[in-house]
């Protein structure tokens, strides 16, 4: 993926080759995302599960401090290399491995509490659309977390998505832990839907993603996960010309 300054903000690809700049993004991810979603882990520690060796990650980096404030980990058939996608642990995405069309899966979503004013966020999906672009992807892909593993706490939400979001190009399923997202019978909250749904699902919707059949829990992250999934064409352009604007200048 091609560099980019946006604002006072350089947004690059992780090097693998610096095992320094790993394991800042691996403390990253561990201090603010899984603890999280667990806070009985260990105060420190290391998001290191092996799967950083299949996949890119993109990074917005702080140029005044040299902190890395937000990242995103992207991978997609190239990056693999036929080894397993970490959806594959709770989906059956093979219908869209056979599709013929490449794919990119999102995971491990992290901004840094300091940095969550929206700004980082938006930069971090900008590059996403722009690393899909670069290696020529239809569809993007991942698993959105609510927290805990009860389903009937979001129930209003959950169906919501259902009844509005349901990917139908192809039928992909939880094979692991599944729970329905049609939950509730006649009328939803409005409200509650509002208040159920996670702020980085929100976005996802709004840039026109929708969600696979059903959800699945996964007991380890402490969170009910549902699969959202989006065609490029289907993206909204408009945040995309509106994120767009906030490049400074390319990298050479």
């Amino acid at each position: 993926m091609k560099e980019f300054i946006a604002d006072k903000f350089l947004v690059k690809l992780m090097d693998h080759n610096n095992l320094e700049e790993v394991k800042k993004v691996q403390t990253l991810r561990y201090k603010h995302l899984l603890r999280d979603y667990n806070p009985s882990l260990p105060l420190d520690g290391l998001d290191d599960d092996g799967y950083d060796d299949y996949s890119d990650s993109i990074l917005v980096i702080d140029t005044q401090t040299n902190e890395i404030c937000g990242t995103y980990r992207v991978a997609s058939l190239k990056t693999t290399k036929g080894h397993k996608f970490l959806t594959d642990d709770e989906y059956d995405i093979e219908e869209l491995k056979r599709s013929g069309f490449d794919f990119v899966e999102l995971g491990r979503a992290v901004v840094h509490p300091d940095y969550r004013s929206g700004y980082v966020i938006q930069i971090l999906f900008l590059a996403v659309y722009r690393y899909m672009l670069e290696h020529d992807c239809k569809y993007c892909l991942g698993l959105c977390s609510f927290h805990g593993n009860d389903p009937t706490i979001y129930k209003n939400a959950l169906t919501y998505l259902k009844r509005n979001y349901l990917f139908t190009d192809y039928t992909i399923k939880a094979v692991s832990n599944s729970f329905e997202l049609d939950l509730v019978e006649g009328e939803l909250d409005r409200e509650k839907v509002n208040n159920e749904l996670p702020g980085l699902l929100k976005m996802y919707l709004k840039f026109g993603n929708k969600v696979a059949y059903n959800g699945s829990i996964d007991y380890s992250f402490n969170s009910c996960d549902v699969l959202v999934i989006v065609d490029i064409k289907d993206i909204d352009i408009r945040y995309i010309n509106h994120f767009s604007k906030l490049i400074k200048k390319e990298v050479a």
